[in-house]
């Protein structure tokens, strides 16, 4: 006994039969447990959204997300979109571990992506490495984030030791400095730039003529800035953010002083001017990246997508922190092809040498073996002064480390 099939039936059975076939050919891989779906990767990222440092973990997150909307809007990383899931620490690095296992466990994700902060970092780290979770593009200045290397730990930008040896050599070099002072923050974040300073100062046959600490989150800094100006020095270190460094600004004026001031890169941002408001004092910082306000076609580009997105932020050195952490993570997965998995992006990360990110200094990552800075994808830095409430270059990258 034989069934007739009508044809229309026929055809449609077999379109619907080479549909399945592409899709199931396009998206046959998939690793949950690590993130992977069939049309989407899952990242996460534990920032201060909340807190003094707010400014800056916001602006790192939009910067993160603006990146990943143009790569989206492409085709995704091999086919997937990237999808980011933010929580906020207040930069405490309690919170920070909450966040990883959060992330780790319940959302599944990838990899953690653009954390910021020296304790918040190595605090998220001791949990999600346990997890084989690698953590790309650690945004942490503190040569003790990226030294000693630690397997699953990619860190941006330009560390303390680039950057405070560069303050040091433009102060006494330049600036013909005879007496520098300095004013840190007493943990993993400050004592760094305090030894390097200590260690610099010393090729010059210098000593700093006065140093001062505070705690983090410090309300009160004005026994501090008495004792820095009794020393009457010709520049100041200072390595503190948000309120803290304001506090040192706002003391100086209260007593008169008008120091010349090199401060941490982070205060390279236009968040922290409006925080400072008008000063006297001469303020210098680094800058990891070609300035915000440039003629750098791709920040422009970036900038002018950034407005769309979040028409209430202003652009800032920090979004590009996100920015530099979201295309490497990018390019990783991109090399690992098709099959993305951990180890895969890992050892392309070890790989990694004078990837362009067209914003800055070309990142290079090397196997541990490699020694210090391994694990550290730069080391040059642009000085930059602070000029009618703008922040100018003053000219190119420069990399005391390999000098």
């Amino acid at each position: 006994m034989s069934h007739f099939i009508p044809r229309r039936t026929l055809l449609a059975a077999a379109a619907a039969s080479c549909l399945m076939a592409t899709t199931l050919d396009v998206q046959a891989f998939e690793n949950k447990d690590e993130g992977v779906l069939t049309q989407e990767i899952v990242l996460g990222s534990s920032q201060p959204l909340s807190g003094t440092l707010a400014y800056m973990g916001k602006a790192v997150d939009e910067g993160m997300r603006t990146y990943f909307d143009m790569v989206n809007e492409q085709g995704g990383v091999n086919g997937r979109k990237i999808k980011l899931i933010t929580y906020d620490d207040e930069l405490k690095p309690a919170k920070s571990v909450a966040n990883a296992k959060l992330l780790v466990e319940r959302d599944k994700v990838f990899a953690m992506v653009g954390n910021i902060g020296h304790a918040t970092n190595i605090s998220a780290y001791e949990y999600s490495s346990t997890k084989k979770v690698p953590t790309i593009g650690a945004l942490s200045i503190s040569d003790l984030t990226s030294n000693p290397p630690r397997d699953l730990l990619y860190v941006l930008p330009s560390p303390q030791s680039t950057e405070t040896a560069a303050y040091i050599d433009h102060a006494v070099e330049v600036l013909k400095a005879k007496k520098i002072a300095m004013l840190y923050q007493n943990d993993g974040w400050g004592k760094p730039a305090y030894d390097i300073a200590v260690q610099r100062m010393e090729k010059h046959g210098m000593k700093l003529v006065e140093a001062q600490t505070f705690e983090r989150f410090a309300t009160d800094l004005t026994s501090q800035v008495f004792k820095l100006k009794q020393a009457e020095p010709d520049v100041v270190i200072v390595y503190a953010l948000g309120q803290e460094a304001v506090q040192f600004f706002r003391g100086a004026e209260k007593l008169g002083w008008k120091p010349t001031v090199f401060g941490a890169g982070g205060l390279n941002d236009p968040k922290f001017i409006e925080l400072l408001g008008k000063t006297q004092s001469k303020l210098y910082v680094a800058s990891y990246y070609d300035a915000v306000d440039g003629n750098n076609p791709a920040i422009q580009s970036f900038f002018q997508r950034y407005a769309k997105l979040y028409p209430k932020s202003a652009p800032t050195s920090m979004a590009l922190m996100g920015y530099s952490s979201a295309a490497v993570t990018v390019e990783a997965l991109k090399r690992a092809g098709a099959e993305p998995s951990r180890a895969k992006v890992v050892a392309e990360l070890d790989g990694m040498k004078d990837f362009d990110q067209k914003i800055g200094p070309k990142i290079t990552f090397q196997p541990i073996s490699a020694g210090g800075y391994a694990r550290r994808g730069q080391t040059g830095v642009a000085l930059m002064e602070l000029k009618d409430q703008k922040f100018v270059s003053m000219g190119s990258y420069i990399d005391p480390v390999k000098r």
